[in-house]
């Protein structure tokens, strides 16, 4: 039997035991939460191997601030849900003031441990037609030895039909915080964003109806749900500031007498990326979700419960995301951060992941007890190929590397003047890339604290490998070097591999840069998996964290 070992706190749960933490031990991963303070709900943890998904009530978003803290699919599920007769109607409610229920609470399960709740809550704005849709997301999670504090909030109105009218949103993680305003008018989305002592202004030219992500779960019930009907529409994404196309799939009606759930339409969601499953009862109601591979989970529960967590979370030692995160290796790497080369066979993320080829990473794909694993064989310097040295970069590829972003800032003066200080005197490409990779690594201090963008870190001077990679991309692109954004893993001595971001820069061909560690020319820990123009194309990581497994073949050190 596969037994599954979490610990929780007896006081969440109610039972009559003494207060304190307990082992609880179950088959498959078996984890009980009171619900409504009636009897035992019985949530599932799927195990990792398995492949599920979803996100939280409404909050897509949630899954991409646990990525960031770190740096899906069907069939698992089969063994707790069945089919059950679908109404006859297709389940509708035409606006939202028709909802019978218009506030509810949710709970956060991530990796086993309770880590928050969501309260959201739908009146009308007086004297107006529009709604307001409040949403806040507590949530506290301990992350290399510190307790990390989240506060979401937002506030959306909307239209009847949920279409955006002006948000607000607040993001508070630790001591930073982000503050997002935006209004709809005349076919254009204007947002202003402030962090870090920066505010910035953003104007989109939309070409269809906008929704918050708030209503994401809300939008089909109110245009109908009925089995094999899909819809697809766009919404504002406050956590990567984009807009981000959403399609939805009514897949399923189904029960689970296992987990105490009524009848629902299972609703697959795909943003970002991500594929999600909502289970949605014909009153509007979200019951449960699935997120991250089983891994992170939502369910309804009361206001009590859910607010009785603020006080015990200050209790929990356990580093869920490093835990969740770290990859462990059959054997160390005694020489990380001068490695000349490395094999090593990954597992977990073919079909997941494209195999990303460079000048200095190969990658071929194998069978090994008949699974597929990628081996990568990676050398610190490689020599280009002639055909390469000769070859110039893509104008399309240029001109996309060298633009400016909403994180990367590459046209700000003050950037830019700040680029040109640091290359100045240099003669050649290379040596700006050098200048400015040192820069990075020695004025930006290493803390573990967020960051929203290039210009912010640029001012507070401090931040970890994602707050040095953008800062370092957006000062090369401002002296003329197309960068982007790498994300990977790589190995940390007395550790393991960790999720990692880090830049490459186009000279005679595509160089790898890490200005975390000073780094022109990686060390050959670094196993890449994704880049792109933002730190937004990295969030495609997340489908492969707590999946990963890597095999340590060969490595060599300098003499």
């Amino acid at each position: 039997m596969n037994e599954r070992v979490f610990f929780l706190r007896s006081s969440r749960l109610r039972t009559g035991l003494p207060e304190g933490t307990f082992v609880l031990r179950f088959p498959s991963g078996m984890i009980n939460y009171p619900q409504q303070g009636k009897r035992l709900l019985t949530i599932t943890k799927i195990p990792p191997a398995a492949k599920c998904s979803g996100q939280p009530a409404g909050y897509l978003h949630l899954i991409l601030v646990i990525v960031m803290a770190t740096m899906l699919i069907n069939g698992c599920t089969a063994r707790y849900f069945r089919p059950a007769s679908p109404p006859t109607d297709p389940c509708q409610i035409k606006e939202l003031g028709n909802l019978p229920e218009r506030e509810s609470w949710h709970g956060f399960v991530f990796n086993g441990e309770k880590v928050g709740f969501l309260h959201m809550k739908i009146e009308p704005v007086a004297g107006a037609i529009t709604y307001r849709v409040t949403a806040e997301a507590n949530l506290r999670i301990r992350f290399l030895g510190l307790n990390k504090k989240i506060i979401m909030k937002s506030v959306d109105i909307v239209n009847p039909d949920l279409t955006l009218v002006s948000f607000l949103y607040e993001q508070d993680v630790g001591e930073k915080k982000l503050i997002l305003t935006g209004a709809v008018a005349a076919g254009s989305l204007s947002v202003e964003q402030r962090s870090g002592g920066v505010t910035k202004k953003i104007e989109t030219i939309l070409d269809s109806p906008l929704y918050p992500s708030s209503v994401i779960n809300l939008y089909p019930v109110l245009q109908g749900m009925k089995l094999g009907t899909g819809y697809k529409y766009s919404v504002y994404d406050p956590q990567t500031q984009s807009i981000a196309g959403v399609s939805q799939s009514i897949v399923s009606f189904e029960e689970s007498r296992e987990l105490d759930l009524e009848p629902a339409f299972k609703v697959e969601t795909g943003m970002l990326g991500h594929t999600v499953s909502s289970w949605i009862n014909c009153r509007g109601e979200t019951i449960f979700e699935l997120g991250m591979s089983g891994v992170l989970i939502t369910f309804k529960e009361s206001e009590e419960n859910a607010k009785s967590f603020l006080a015990e979370a200050s209790l929990s030692k356990k580093d869920l995301i490093y835990d969740f995160s770290v990859i462990k290796t059959d054997k160390p790497i005694t020489c990380p951060r001068t490695a000349t080369t490395l094999e090593a066979a990954v597992a977990g993320i073919s079909g997941l992941l494209p195999p990303l080829r460079e000048s200095y990473q190969e990658v071929v794909e194998t069978l090994h007890e008949g699974k597929t694993v990628r081996i990568y064989r990676i050398r610190k310097t490689a020599p280009m190929p002639a055909d390469l040295r000769k070859s110039a970069l893509p104008l399309r590829d240029r001109s996309r590397y060298l633009a400016p972003s909403g994180h990367i800032e590459s046209d700000s003066p003050e950037i830019r003047k700040a680029a040109a200080a640091v290359v100045s005197g240099t003669r050649t490409p290379r040596e700006k890339v050098v200048r400015l990779a040192g820069w990075v690594a020695a004025e930006v201090r290493d803390e573990a604290v967020d960051s929203y963008s290039a210009l912010e870190v640029l001012h507070n001077r401090r931040g970890e490998c994602k707050a040095h990679t953008m800062l370092y991309t957006a000062m090369a692109r401002a002296a003329g070097i197309p960068s982007r954004v790498v994300g990977g893993i790589v190995y940390m001595e007395g550790m393991g591999f960790l999720y990692h971001a880090w830049a490459e820069s186009y000279l005679d061909g595509w160089i790898a840069v890490d200005p975390t560690f000073n780094q022109v020319g990686v060390d050959a820990t670094h196993i890449k998996l994704a880049d792109g123009q933002d730190w937004s194309a990295l969030i495609q990581l997340s489908i492969v964290i707590g999946r990963i497994g890597v095999t340590i073949h060969d490595f060599s050190c300098p003499p």
